[in-house]
């Protein structure tokens, strides 16, 4: 056997065996809640009045451990990116705020989410290296907000797992904020209708 040919063997097997050590590194702060737990289901948003509906800027924060993350700033171009997407789908006007947005007296909801942990894995890492990638979570409680005046509209948490022991199959982060964000923006698009 050719040695390119066993290095594309060992990899193949590699990535349909998978491996049993889980290195750190990745992003977030520690360990998932539970490794091994599928993700939980997400409940719907908040309730917002149709007038909230018209606008959304998110805002994203967290402890000093998780925002001096060194992938942080690419977590948070996943959020603003995918929520982005999600808002044109909607017809919603949409903005992303590095600071904690305040009240504009314009009709809209603030979104401010709170990053308690989360782990960055993307597609094409789990691709390569399935099962050594570990698994993805985030762990986030979101404040919703009247963009007009600053009126709470209530909280809603976040927790997404995935299993790396399900190969390249388990969800990655940007699946997972994808998640999020369709769970968020389902309630904007209903009253669009």
């Amino acid at each position: 056997m050719t040695p390119a040919l066993l290095t594309l063997t060992f990899t193949v097997a590699l990535l349909l065996a998978g491996c049993a050590s889980a290195p750190g590194g990745g992003g977030g702060a520690s360990t998932p809640p539970s490794a091994s737990a599928p993700a939980a289901p997400l409940a719907p948003a908040v309730a917002l009045p149709d007038a909230a509906k018209r606008r959304l800027v998110l805002a994203m924060t967290g402890p000093k451990v998780v925002v001096e993350s060194k992938d942080w700033p690419a977590f948070k171009r996943e959020w603003q990116d995918t929520f982005a997407d999600h808002a044109r789908q909607a017809g919603v006007a949409f903005a992303f705020s590095d600071t904690e947005p305040r009240p504009t007296g314009e009709d809209g909801t603030i979104l401010l989410v709170d990053v308690a942990d989360y782990r960055l894995v993307g597609i094409g890492a789990r691709i390569m290296f399935g099962v050594m990638t570990g698994n993805a979570f985030i762990e986030a409680r979101a404040r919703f907000s009247s963009l007009r005046d600053g009126t709470p509209f209530g909280e809603q948490t976040y927790s997404t797992t995935s299993s790396a022991w399900s190969g390249i199959f388990a969800k990655v982060t940007p699946q997972q904020v994808d998640s999020i964000a369709a769970t968020v923006l389902r309630d904007f698009a209903a009253a669009k209708r």
